[in-house]
């Protein structure tokens, strides 16, 4: 059974290693990987998770952390949804936007918001089962890619 709850600072290792995991596993199955980019997004991993593991939810089942949320700024956009590989497509990742969702519903928000690189299909069918749909499509600026990709932003709206 898939558990949801906010993240503790007892879970930053994990954290950061199912981000890593995910990210690395998902981008370069269609962007090549450059020398020094595991490392980098490794690193922007751990210290996301240092500082900001309050804005997560996690996703844990028999107490083993398998996925993680985030809404960094606390407002209507979901700036992190990671699942670990071995068990996407189980349930994890839908169990955790809808409960991000929930919660930019409490906080009185009529929308949610979230983005993804536009050959993230995975993700995008994921979304658009949860209610999102594709509002704008074009380039911007990636950190951990460090080059213009293009990329999707989506929206929910609330009934």
């Amino acid at each position: 059974m898939v558990v949801i709850r906010r993240a503790t600072q007892a879970d930053i290792t994990a954290i950061a290693a199912v981000g890593s995991s995910a990210w690395a596993s998902n981008i370069f199955s269609f962007e090549p990987e450059l020398p020094g980019m595991r490392m980098h997004v490794e690193k922007a991993f751990k210290e996301f998770a240092e500082t900001s593991f309050a804005t997560v939810l996690v996703a844990e089942v028999e107490q083993t952390v398998l996925g993680w949320g985030a809404r960094e700024e606390d407002n209507d956009y979901i700036s992190d949804l990671w699942v670990e590989p071995a068990v996407q497509g189980q349930g994890i990742g839908s169990s955790l936007l809808r409960e991000m969702m929930v919660a930019i519903r409490q906080a009185g928000y009529l929308k949610a918001r979230i983005s993804t690189h536009a050959r993230n299909t995975g993700a995008i069918r994921l979304y658009q089962r949860q209610g999102f749909n594709i509002v704008e499509q074009g380039p911007e600026w990636s950190t951990s890619l460090e080059r213009e990709i293009d990329k999707v932003q989506m929206l929910a709206e609330f009934k």
